[in-house]
């Protein structure tokens, strides 16, 4: 009798200890981020942000969103905050868990948690940094962002605001050309580039001195939007003022030259200016007014029949799969104002409600 307790007594330990270790390293594993990330809480943390600009004067831009099932809820800043958004939001950016929404006509950037669109922070015009119109945000790494912004055509010239992303606050201001309005940051070269829409240049910054280093000359065009491409190239439309013809560019970011030129020839078309790109950035979507067109960064030419036929106003593209969003603008009244969800062959998927003039859809991580 001795004998067998003294058999089954360091058997039962070294189970125990077996069992205590398995749980220990369980629950490590549980506690690691790569293993179990932390999901984002709140109500608007998954499906897609919709970026309503709004009537211009008429301080009734909003912000809406749909869900992954496909409900759509009007005005989630003024629902959550109980105060107006303000007057022409252009665009949004997020940088982890929050959105920076540029509000231009109320000169001021609202900074909320993606999730639950609760404020934490306004950025504004103040003594040490005046500054007027801002309209698009890239983050340029180090807990930096620029900012564009327009100025107002007056007193307060165009400019980059320098943002810390911890603070929400501007560390300093940089002199911008005429119209600074798209920005995009290129993690190769480690420089933003600039576009200056009511100019002909295109302004190559570099971050970590802040200091203008390039100027790529587009002329006769004025650069509308830009982006990167898998090869980190940029891609830019293109058009003079009140002209129905115009181009895309595709810049050399090394060298800041301009490798290939492809025309638009619109006709009677205005040239729309909007330019996405699918998940694997090899093929670029572009609007004309009659319509959105499908085209390979290999390519040399114009497409020349639409993918999609309609007056978009917004073009966007999610990032999953490839979706083509599309924002139907109608600035005369609350009707007629819609985002449409397609295939990325063009085929209608969804059509949902916007409130005035949507010009973009995001896309929640």
């Amino acid at each position: 009798m001795s004998i067998r307790n003294s058999n089954l007594r360091p058997n039962f330990w070294t189970l125990f200890l077996y069992v205590l270790i398995s749980v220990s390293v369980f629950s490590s594993c549980n506690d690691d981020g790569e293993n179990t990330p932390d999901i984002l809480e709140g109500k608007y943390a998954q499906g897609y942000l919709v970026v309503n600009e709004g009537v211009f004067g008429m301080n009734n831009s909003s912000v809406g969103h749909i869900s992954t099932s496909n409900s759509v809820t009007q005005q989630i800043f003024q629902t959550v905050t109980g105060d107006s958004l303000g007057d022409q939001l252009q665009s949004i950016s997020i940088l982890e868990d929050e959105a920076y929404l540029m509000v231009s006509g109320s000169d001021k950037i609202e900074v909320v948690h993606r999730g639950t669109f609760e404020r934490q922070a306004t950025i504004f015009d103040t003594t040490t940094f005046k500054f007027a119109n801002p309209r698009y945000l890239a983050d340029v790494g180090n807990n930096k962002a620029y900012i564009t912004t327009w100025g107002n055509f007056g007193d307060i010239p165009a400019k980059i605001l320098v943002i810390d992303t911890q603070t929400k606050k501007i560390i300093t201001t940089i002199e911008a050309s005429s119209g600074a309005e798209y920005v995009v940051f290129d993690s190769k070269t480690k420089k933003a580039f600039v576009a200056n829409t009511f100019g002909s240049t295109i302004s190559v910054y570099n971050p970590s001195s802040n200091v203008l280093e390039n100027t790529i000359d587009i002329s006769p065009n004025s650069p509308k939007d830009m982006l990167l491409d898998k090869n980190g190239d940029i891609w830019v439309t293109a058009s003079p003022f009140g002209s129905s013809t115009g181009a895309i560019y595709k810049i050399n970011t090394s060298t800041n030259s301009i490798e290939t030129t492809i025309q638009l020839n619109a006709g009677s078309e205005n040239v729309g200016g909007q330019l996405a790109i699918n998940p694997s950035k090899d093929i670029l979507y572009y609007n004309f007014s009659s319509g959105i067109y499908e085209l390979p960064i290999t390519a040399t030419a114009q497409a020349t029949t639409p993918i999609i036929q309609n007056g978009a106003y917004g073009v966007s593209i999610d990032p999953s799969n490839g979706d083509i969003w599309v924002g139907i603008a109608n600035f005369q009244g609350p009707e007629g104002n819609e985002v449409i969800q397609y295939d990325n062959k063009g085929t209608l998927k969804n059509t949902f409600t916007a409130s005035a003039g949507p010009n973009e859809v995001i896309f929640l991580p």
